[in-house]
């Protein structure tokens, strides 16, 4: 992964903790895992990064913030 796309992936991290204020960063890189359907220790920073920005645009979309998994 550049340097570019690691700062995308920690900027829809930052997002994404915006919406989930409550959950541990561990608890959000799960999370996030677990929407890529990897399992954590598997999951490529792309596939974290694919993932979250779908689950952005989807909650955006609905026009509210997302739920949890």
């Amino acid at each position: 992964m550049t340097f570019n796309e690691r700062s995308e992936l920690l900027l829809a991290l930052t997002e994404l903790s915006r919406r989930y204020p409550d959950w541990r960063f561990g608890q959000l890189v799960a999370n996030v895992a677990g929407w890529a359907d990897v399992d954590l220790w598997d999951v490529e920073d792309g596939q974290l990064l694919a993932a979250a920005r779908a689950h952005i645009h989807e909650s955006a979309a609905r026009g509210s913030p997302a739920n949890a998994s």
